[in-house]
């Protein structure tokens, strides 16, 4: 299987997927990973940026690949992992804390916030101290570039009753940056799906404490996957 990874906004473009690229290669599994425009340079190329190209990135990355094809999503790269399995044959989708909403009350107000406050921090995503002082991701966003996101989240209700692909949903139990994985999870097509949680995990599972942990889960459900194909 051939697997697309996708990171979240914000997110450093390769780091921000932990030990996840190196256990699934060990695996058999062929990895591309590519840089979601705006990300991977400074924070202020996201305002350069619409949802769109993010989507259009993903989906020319993702058509690329040779089939069998299966794509791995964090964050907002679950919302894009679902837009691509939606319409494009996939065997695989894999949901690593899809960021179906977000818990900060304000974020709705972001387009109209943005002449108040230009740039927000980035999130409180890492609940282990020292790998929170190692954090890769963008150390702050322009307050406009939210309202892309808040697009992409606007659009993806209407496409995850499309997807049929086998699905596993990874939530992470600390979370305070989205919410709605319940949700996201509850409205995917798909006959067969999965959803996990891991506890101790804050929102970018694949740096905080638990990370090799996810790692081994999104491989063994993915082998177990593959398998089924033969």
């Amino acid at each position: 299987m051939h697997l697309l990874l996708l990171h979240g906004f914000t997110s450093h473009p390769v780091l921000t997927l932990g030990p996840l690229p190196e256990v699934l290669r060990e695996a058999g599994f062929a990895v591309a990973q590519p840089t979601l425009p705006g990300h991977g340079t400074r924070p202020e190329d996201l305002l350069k940026v619409r949802w769109q190209d993010w989507l259009k990135k993903a989906e020319e990355a993702y058509l690329a690949l040779p089939e069998p094809r299966g794509v791995v999503g964090l964050s907002m790269g679950a919302l894009l992992a679902a837009h691509l399995a939606a319409v494009h044959p996939t065997v695989a989708l894999v949901a690593l804390a899809p960021a179906f909403a977000l818990q900060n009350p304000l974020a709705p107000l972001a387009p109209y916030l943005a002449w108040l406050i230009p740039r927000f921090p980035g999130p409180n995503s890492i609940e282990d101290p020292l790998l929170k002082r190692q954090n890769p991701n963008y150390p702050y966003f322009p307050t406009r570039a939210v309202g892309e996101l808040l697009g992409l989240m606007r659009g993806t209700p209407k496409v995850l009753p499309q997807v049929r692909a086998p699905a596993l949903v990874v939530e992470a139990g600390r979370d305070r940056v989205v919410k709605g994985e319940d949700r996201y999870y509850a409205l995917l097509g798909s006959r067969e799906k999965r959803h996990l949680v891991f506890p101790e995990s804050g929102h970018d599972l694949l740096l905080d404490r638990n990370r090799q942990e996810v790692a081994e889960a999104v491989r063994d459900w993915l082998i177990a996957t593959s398998n089924r194909l033969h």
